[in-house]
C-alpha cells in the first residue's frame, strides 16, 4: 500500500513537474514545415500552445497543421512566406503580429567555401535571411509582450557561432550579430518577463542533415553509412542529436518556469564544443 502510495505522489509529482505553464499561449513557428522548427511546434502543441507556422511554402504545412489539430485539439494557423525577404516578414506581421512565443528557425545560406569568391550580394542576401529577418520579426512582436507582461523568443542559430569557421562565415557572421542585438534586447525587456535567448544546435538527424550526408558521399566515393558514422565522431556522445531532443530545449525556454533564463546563447550538441565558455 505504501509503495502504490509512494509510486501516485511521485507520478503527480513529475506530472506537475513537466507542466511547462504555457497551455492556451500563441507561438508564432518560422520554418516549421520540417525538421527542428516543426518538432518545436510539435511539442508546443503538446503542451496545449495554439500556433501559426510558417514555411517558404504553406501546401508543406498543411499535413502537419491537420494532425496537430486532431491530436491536441489546439488552433493551428498556416502562413506561406519567405522570411529571407522584406515583404515575407511584413506578411508574416500582418498576419500574427501579436504572438506570445516567438521561435524563428531560418535557412542557411546558399552560398559556402572560399571567402574571397563572395560578392556584395552574397554578404547581403545572407544578413536579410539571417539577421534582419529574425530582427524584424523580434522587433515587430516584442512590444505587444511587454504589454500583455509575458513573452518569450527563441532563435535557431548554429554551435559554430561559438566555433567560428572560415567557410561558414556568410552564416556565423550574421548570428553573431543577432546575438548580440537579442542580449541587449534581453537587458532590456526582462523586467517585462519577456526573455530572449538563442539555442545552438550541434548535428541533429534532419532531412537536411542526411541530404549533406549524401551529398559528402557522391563527393568522396565513401558510403552514406561511412560518412554518417565518421560526422557522428565528431562530439562526445558520438551520434547525432534528434530534432526532438534539441526542440526539448526550445521549448523549456518559452516556459513560464524559464523565466529567470535570458540573454543565453545555449549549445545542444552532444559535447562537440571543445570550450568551457
Amino acid at each position: 500500500m505504501l509503495r502504490l502510495c509512494a509510486s501516485l505522489v511521485l507520478g503527480n509529482f513529475l506530472e506537475e513537474a513537466m507542466d511547462l505553464q504555457i497551455a492556451g499561449k500563441h507561438a508564432l513557428v518560422c520554418g516549421a514545415s520540417r525538421g527542428m522548427g516543426k518538432s518545436c511546434a510539435q511539442l508546443l502543441a503538446k503542451e496545449g500552445v495554439d500556433l501559426t507556422l510558417v514555411a517558404r511554402r504553406e501546401d508543406a504545412l498543411a499535413e502537419t497543421a491537420r494532425d496537430l489539430r486532431n491530436a491536441y485539439g489546439i488552433e493551428v494557423n498556416i502562413l506561406g512566406s519567405d522570411l529571407s525577404k522584406p515583404e515575407g516578414r511584413s506578411k508574416v506581421l500582418a498576419h500574427c503580429g501579436n504572438p506570445d512565443i516567438l521561435i524563428h528557425n531560418g535557412g542557411w545560406p546558399d552560398t559556402d567555401g572560399d571567402y574571397r569568391a563572395w560578392t556584395r550580394e552574397d554578404w547581403l542576401n545572407a544578413i536579410d535571411a539571417m539577421f534582419l529577418a529574425p530582427v524584424e520579426l523580434i522587433t515587430g512582436v516584442v512590444g505587444g509582450m511587454v504589454e500583455r507582461k509575458f513573452g518569450r523568443i527563441v532563435a535557431i542559430t548554429s554551435r559554430f557561432v561559438k566555433e567560428p569557421k572560415l567557410g561558414l562565415s556568410l552564416s556565423v557572421s550574421p548570428r553573431l550579430g543577432l546575438s548580440g542585438f537579442m542580449t541587449a534586447l534581453a537587458r532590456e525587456v526582462a523586467p517585462h518577463n519577456v526573455t530572449l535567448n538563442t539555442a545552438l544546435p550541434g548535428i541533429i538527424a534532419t532531412e537536411t542533415q542526411y541530404q549533406h550526408g549524401r551529398d559528402l558521399a557522391e563527393q568522396s566515393g565513401k558510403t552514406f553509412e561511412e560518412v554518417w558514422k565518421e560526422r557522428a565522431s565528431t562530439n562526445s556522445a558520438g551520434r547525432f542529436g534528434e530534432p526532438d531532443e534539441f526542440a526539448s530545449l526550445c521549448v523549456y525556454l518559452c516556459s513560464k518556469p524559464a523565466g529567470f533564463l535570458t540573454g543565453q546563447h545555449i549549445l545542444c550538441d552532444g559535447g562537440g564544443y571543445p570550450g568551457v565558455f
